[in-house]
């Protein structure tokens, strides 16, 4: 079964693109059937060239560029991975996990690696909660 993850971050330019990518190789590498999206509640016109040069050094797509979250991507998402954005519909949706990431402007490496350790832990939740498929024992 298909899951699809939406993560939300103000700007769309930089900690949910990067979520994204890092969710997109580690799902791959777990076999996960994943739809991932990323989008910002007031999207940046260009991805964060921090976060770009950084994907790209690992091998990883740069994302799109930014788009502003549509009420299709909320209501088609089965995770939605809010990292720091105030939408008040979402308070008490249990589809929502709240990250709190530090901003790249401030400290891009403990960002980084904020974002990675989250998406590792979010990677062990999808992998526990598939449900095998008939052959798979």
């Amino acid at each position: 079964m298909t899951t699809n993850v939406l993560f939300l971050c103000p700007h769309g330019a930089a900690k949910s693109t990067t979520a994204a990518a890092y969710l997109e190789r580690e799902g791959l590498r777990r076999g996960l059937d994943l739809v991932i999206d990323n989008a910002g509640t007031d999207p940046d016109p260009v991805v964060n060239p921090t976060v770009a040069v950084r994907l790209a050094a690992q091998d990883l797509p740069p994302g799109r560029d930014p788009r502003r979250v549509s009420e299709d991507d909320l209501n088609n998402a089965d995770v939605i991975v809010n990292i720091g954005c105030d939408i008040p519909a979402l308070v008490g949706d249990g589809r929502v996990l709240d990250w709190s990431i530090p901003n790249f402007s401030v400290d891009a490496e403990v960002a980084f690696a904020s974002i990675e350790t989250a998406v590792d832990a979010l990677v062990g939740k999808l992998v526990t909660q598939r449900v095998p498929e008939s052959g798979d024992d």
